[in-house]
Parts: C-alpha cells; sequence; structure tokens
C-alpha cells in the first residue's frame, strides 16, 4: 500500500497518475473500535460504537458539567511506542488492529510485513512478509482467524504480489494465500470491515481499479464485484450488515470524495454524498450507530473539508476542517463528540471535542496517521509512521 509518499496533494490540478505515490503511502482499512469484535470494537460492538461523550453544559445551577472521558483524554497525551516498527521519508504504516488492549497486529506497508505485539505495543514481532507485498490492512474475527490485505501488483515496480488476501487460521503464527476469489479481477485491496465472523467485505484499491470484495462464510470464499460505474478508487468502507453498508473513495467522474450506499451486499449502489471540491473519501469512520465522520483528502489546495452524518449514513453534511489549508487522511472518534483528524506529515494533528464544531492540535500525537483503533472506552491505538497509544486509565 504505500512505500511511495504522495505527492503534493495541495495542488490546484492533480491528476490520477501524480497522485500515485500519495495513495501508495496511505490505503486503510475500516477504522472501527478494536477489540474481540471482527471491527476492532471492544465493548462498541461490530460497528465500533462509542456513544456520546462531548462538554456537557446546565448542572445544578448553571454550573457545566464536567465531561469524564474529556477530562481523561485533556489529562493524558498519546504515546510513540519506541518498540514498534516505524517508517520515515512521510512515508506510513497503514493498519493497527488488536483483539484485547495486549494483542495485536500492524500492516506495515513500507516494510511489506505484518508484526504483532502481545504486551500492548511495547515490543513487536514480524509474522508474515511477503516479497513484492504492500501490506494495507488487517482484520481478525476471531482470537485465531485473521486476514491481510495487500494493494496489489501494478502500482509501483517494487510492488508485484498479485495475492490480494492473506489469511491465517493460528492467531498469526502462519499465514496462506487465499485462492478462492471470484467474480470481476480485483488487483488489490486497502481495507477490511466486518459485520460478523462470517460476513466480510474487502475494499480497493487507490488508483484503482475499484472493487469489493464480500464473503458470507468466514472467508472460505470470496466474490470480488466491480464498482467502476461509481468509482476511480474505493478506499474504505462501513456496512451494518451482509446486506447494509457504505463504501468510500473517488467517484467515476470529476474527481470528488463520494459515498455509495448498498442495500443489497454491493449489488447495486446510490450516491449519499459527493464533495464540493476535488478530493478524496480516505477514512471513515462511525463512534456510533447513527454518527459518522470522513476524512477527505484535499486536491487542490487551500482550507479542507471533512464529513459528518448523524442518520447512520443517509446523508452527510461537509463541513470545514481546521486550519487555513489542510487535507484529511485518517479520522477516528473516542465518542460521538471527541475525535481525532490527521492529514499528511506537514500538518498538525487536531481533536474536537464538540463533534467537530471545534478543532485544536493535539499536544502530543504527530502526522502522518493512517489508522485509529479504539479497543475498549479507554484505550486507543493509532498507526502512521509509527505507532501510538493511547492510555485513560479507568473512567467513571
Amino acid at each position: 500500500m504505500k512505500s511511495p509518499k504522495l505527492s503534493d496533494v495541495r495542488s490546484t490540478s492533480v491528476s490520477l497518475a501524480c497522485a500515485l505515490a500519495l495513495l501508495l503511502s496511505a490505503c486503510g482499512d475500516d477504522a472501527q473500535s478494536g477489540g474481540a469484535t471482527p471491527e476492532g470494537g471492544g465493548g462498541n460492538g461490530a460497528s465500533g460504537g462509542g456513544g456520546s461523550g462531548g462538554a456537557n453544559t446546565g448542572g445544578e445551577g448553571g454550573a457545566p458539567l464536567v465531561d469524564p472521558i474529556a477530562e481523561a483524554v485533556r489529562n493524558h497525551d498519546w504515546q510513540e511506542l519506541d518498540g514498534a516498527p516505524s517508517v520515515g521519508g512521510g512515508a506510513k504504516q497503514d493498519d493497527v488492529f488488536f483483539l484485547d488492549p495486549a494483542r495485536g497486529f500492524l500492516a506495515s506497508g513500507p516494510t511489506g510485513a505484518i508484526h504483532a505485539t502481545t504486551d500492548g505495543g511495547a515490543t513487536w514481532d514480524s509474522v508474515l512478509t511477503a516479497d513484492g507485498a504492500f501490506f494495507r490492512s488487517v482484520l481478525f474475527t476471531s482470537d485465531l482467524h485473521g486476514f491481510a490485505g495487500n494493494l496489489g501488483s501494478g502500482l509501483a515496480p517494487s510492488i508485484d504480489d498479485d495475492t490480494l488476501i492473506y489469511e491465517t487460521l493460528d492467531g498469526g503464527e502462519s499465514w496462506s494465500p487465499v485462492t478462492t476469489v471470484t467474480g470481476s479481477a480485483a488487483k488489490g485491496l486497502c481495507n477490511f470491515t466486518a459485520v460478523d465472523e462470517d460476513t466480510l467485505f474487502g475494499i480497493g484499491r487507490a488508483n484503482g481499479p475499484a472493487h469489493l470484495l464480500v464473503t458470507t462464510d468466514g472467508g472460505a470464499s470470496w466474490v470480488a464485484k466491480d464498482l467502476s460505474e461509481h468509482f476511480t478508487m474505493a478506499v474504505d468502507g462501513h456496512f451494518v450488515s451482509a446486506n447494509e453498508g457504505l463504501v468510500v473513495g473517488m467517484s467515476a467522474s470529476g474527481q470528488r470524495c463520494n459515498v455509495m450506499k448498498t442495500i443489497d451486499g454491493g449489488d447495486t449502489f446510490s450516491e449519499v454524498f459527493r464533495s464540493e471540491r476535488a478530493g478524496l473519501c480516505w477514512k471513515v469512520h462511525f463512534p456510533s450507530d447513527t454518527v459518522g465522520y470522513l476524512a477527505i483528502m484535499n486536491l487542490q489546495g487551500g482550507a479542507g473539508t471533512f464529513a459528518k452524518t448523524t442518520d447512520g449514513g443517509d446523508t452527510w453534511t461537509e463541513l470545514p476542517a481546521p486550519g487555513d489549508e489542510f487535507s484529511g487522511l485518517s479520522v477516528g472518534f473516542l465518542t460521538e463528540e471527541i475525535g481525532w483528524m490527521s492529514g499528511e506529515d506537514s500538518y498538525p494533528v487536531y481533536r474536537t471535542f464538540d463533534g467537530g464544531q471545534t478543532w485544536e492540535e493535539d499536544p502530543a500525537l504527530q502526522a502522518p496517521i493512517n489508522r485509529f483503533r479504539f479497543v475498549d472506552a479507554s484505550t486507543a491505538f493509532a498507526a502512521g509512521a509509527s505507532v501510538w497509544k493511547l492510555e485513560l486509565g479507568e473512567l467513571p
């Protein structure tokens, strides 16, 4: 997925060919919360829910109510994990997935490997390498059963592995190429999203071609569905059932960030969002069943935007991103109100406590971040040039 770094997404005119370098440095997987659920959602369920948690007012006598989660976030900084794999030169590692606060996996495209930790990120071991592979996504549906997605060949000379998916049945000890993919000829994957142990979706890829891979038998067989009618690139997704879900990427015409919805498992789609300006939808995250956020890569420079839904993705509102100039890469929310948004390494990482109405620079976390994962209510990880961890401690 991304050894090379995308060249200047803020240029006035960005062709798909020129964007290849950046796109190779940041495809992502479904950003739901992390944990024992397929989506990595801990107590938040398969869609990575979190509940509300903004700053409330109107306590007894008119005194403001103190949100304990917001207070905990302000009192605990993200910590860079010194023992984790890291990359330089503006490159980013693509995905991180945790089964619980101790045991997790990192998909590192630039290093061509899947890394694993059993001590909460203090130390890591390489558990999967493949010549010519660029791993962009990793997801587990149980303690033993997991999948790693590969960007696929044809986008860079160093990336020539045609295998779409690798699978483990023993908790990451060994991996095998998945050879049971039928349907349209998909070339690579950027993300996985799962409804349950049987129903999973793979989305890809950056710079195309655009496909949705579907399995309803736990990965025993996959069917690839051509999305070129709707996307030049399909990058991320969010599904709530075997039939209903969203796919995000770049529109088939006009170079716009667009969100398409399906209610029949990906056979047909309808558009529910299209950005006003040239852009590419990069990451989507739902902290609850109804509230979701979308990071938009800005392809024409100047002030950026992001999008938000409050009805489960049926409708979206495009909102101003923080700063005079910004290009979104990843977004992740601990609750409906409290979350983070990262751009490329030339931008700060921002955080919000009011659902994106206002933003402030995070005092510790550094861009680029390509994936946020929320393991439980008080533990989160972020993958980018390095791996970061947020521990809030015991919450009331």
